[in-house]
């Protein structure tokens, strides 16, 4: 009896792959692995758990107990195409420490449990990963990413219909592709996303759309100010001294952590420290997940650009993300 484990992610492709790795080794013990960060669509989680219990396959989620804004607070960074920490930290690292190092994340749960045929399921397994041939360059990092490991992507090798294999079982697809998202990822707010994705949000979620367009500009205070507040790179005599530099940091995390932490409806009031600088240091850095014309591109100039002139939006700049692959590539697997 072998070992197989596969990366389920939310996503149709990983479901079908799921189905091809039970029909091919039926007596085998084989376990459904996702790696939740907490940020996803409620219809994600239906779907999973459905998938589990239909397939008759024990699935385990692992947390770092992190969702990606929580995670941007703690690093100070505003992530981005080409800053992925999320996937990075609460999926790929969560991941490899388990299946690498034996480390368990914070939070652990399994679903269909009894299916599982040896506790041993780490050992010499195959892990499984739902990329198709239309994504063959994300083989290769995949690939590398995951040694000594044997890696397989099924729908690569052999023609899989996602909607066929899910008609088979009577499941719903996820919602998020109903609203015409082209995965089921982080509640249609990917960092990494682009314009027309953005776009989209806003027309099918508004509600989603304006709490991420808050909360990146807040990152965007946040983090900008926090650089104000560590910069060595200006003259001696202008840097805030170590001793001023604690505790500026320290009100600083008290005005904003209960709002990234969901505890808080908005920040505490902020005076950002470049306020009272002079003129030569006044500016306030930009910060924002996307990009356009290689310069920061907010959420909230894109809500303004689509309000006055909805043409300039490039509905084709749709982005991603790139989970589980070489941290330092920009190719991987995401919930599709």
């Amino acid at each position: 009896m072998r070992n197989h484990i596969i990366f389920f992610s939310g996503g149709k492709s990983s479901f079908s792959v799921a189905d091809w790795v039970k029909s091919n080794y039926p007596e085998d013990n084989i376990v459904l692995y996702f790696t939740d960060t907490l940020w996803e669509n409620f219809d994600l989680y239906r779907f999973i758990d459905e998938a589990s219990d239909k397939l008759e396959l024990p699935m385990l989620t692992h947390s770092a107990g992190l969702n990606p804004v929580e995670l941007m607070f703690e690093k100070k960074l505003v992530f981005n195409s080409m800053i992925g920490d999320c996937s990075k930290v609460l999926k790929m690292r969560v991941a490899s420490d388990f299946l690498k190092k034996g480390k368990r994340p914070a939070i652990e749960k399994w679903r269909n449990k009894q299916y599982l045929r040896d506790e041993n399921f780490v050992i010499d397994a195959t892990l499984y990963f739902g990329i198709g041939f239309e994504e063959m360059h994300r083989q290769g990092p995949i690939k590398k990413n995951w040694h000594p490991f044997n890696v397989e992507m099924p729908a690569i090798d052999h023609f899989i219909d996602n909607n066929e294999v899910l008609n088979r079982y009577g499941i719903r697809q996820p919602v998020l592709y109903d609203l015409g998202f082209s995965h089921n990822n982080c509640n249609g707010r990917c960092v990494k996303a682009g314009q027309g994705h953005y776009k989209n949000l806003k027309q099918k979620m508004p509600d989603v759309f304006r709490q991420i367009m808050e909360q990146e500009h807040h990152l965007k205070m946040c983090v900008s100010a926090y650089r104000y507040i560590i910069d060595d790179k200006v003259p001696e005599d202008d840097r805030i001294p170590p001793h001023v530099q604690e505790i500026m940091l320290q009100e600083l995390d008290d005005v904003y952590r209960d709002y990234f932490y969901g505890r808080a409806e908005k920040p505490k009031l902020y005076i950002h420290p470049a306020a009272s600088a002079t003129g030569e240091y006044m500016k306030i850095k930009q910060y924002s997940f996307m990009k356009k014309q290689s310069e920061p591109y907010p959420i909230r100039q894109l809500h303004y650009d689509d309000e006055q002139e909805p043409k300039q939006i490039d509905m084709f700049d749709i982005g991603g993300c790139g989970c589980f692959s070489d941290p330092d590539m920009n190719a991987g697997a995401c919930a599709i």
